[in-house]
């Protein structure tokens, strides 16, 4: 596991963060945040104050889980080759295959997009022709 760490404030489905998140997807699954590494849960204070929330704690995780997973189900197979490449050890965008590439441009960002994954990836298909044919 990598020692990047995102609180869940944090999160904002950017590429990072999803690939981040999707290599700690069995954690999230059942209902546990992943620790910050950096944390050593030792404080100079006797009197450690602790914060008191009306929400469950696996709640946090459960709600990140079931979003990156929805956003993962409509890429299909390619969803798939991101999740076993990332849970592999492959945490670079430049070392994803392209299949994989493709389904994290889809699923990142701060709102889920509004156009299929097959539409995305023919528009995106489309653009790149079009960037190779042009002159510089």
């Amino acid at each position: 596991m990598s020692e990047v760490y995102y609180k869940p404030s944090e999160i904002r489905f950017s590429r990072p963060q999803m690939l981040w998140l999707i290599e700690w997807l069995p954690v999230l699954e059942v209902g546990e945040y992943p620790k910050d590494p950096k944390d050593s849960g030792y404080t100079e204070s006797p009197h450690v104050q602790t914060s008191h929330s009306s929400h469950a704690p696996f709640e946090t995780a459960a709600q990140i889980y079931a979003e990156v997973t929805d956003r993962l189900k409509s890429t299909g197979e390619s969803g798939e080759v991101l999740v076993h490449e990332v849970q592999h050890g492959l945490d670079v965008y430049e070392l994803l295959s392209p299949p994989a590439k493709k389904a994290l441009n889809y699923i990142s960002g701060w709102r889920r997009r509004e156009q299929s994954f097959a539409r995305f990836v023919a528009q995106n298909n489309y653009r790149s022709k079009l960037n190779t044919k042009i002159p510089h």
